[in-house]
């Protein structure tokens, strides 16, 4: 875990089936490939290990991921070239929302 609210400010952790949106920056032995942000269902996450390391996350919580060479199945999402069977893929994963109720709240706040 790479930053983490306090126990008391976390009032919803991800569980799977949470719609969740986050922004992560991937590296391919260790040069970065950019940042993205991507909506996924946990419990079939497009990369293997999220579903399992992201469960529990807080709100604005951010977690470093490291995938070794022989179970990286990743689709190449987020990165600039192709994944050699060799590396080490790293994820840095930032959970900005989930079940959508942070980008709703705030809509509802433009509206009104």
């Amino acid at each position: 875990v790479l930053d983490a609210p306090d126990g008391e400010e976390c009032e919803q952790r991800s569980t799977s089936g949470d719609s969740l949106y986050v922004e992560y920056e991937v590296f391919i032995d260790d040069k970065p490939q950019g940042k993205n942000k991507l909506e996924f269902k946990l419990g079939a996450a497009p990369v293997e290990g999220w579903d399992e390391h992201l469960a529990g996350m807080c709100m604005d919580e951010q977690r470093e991921l490291t995938i070794p060479p022989s179970t990286h199945r990743h689709n190449n999402i987020g990165m600039k070239e192709d994944v050699p069977r060799d590396a080490v893929l790293k994820f840095e994963v930032r959970l900005l929302d989930i079940n959508g109720a942070t980008r709703k709240a705030a809509y509802a706040r433009q509206k009104g």
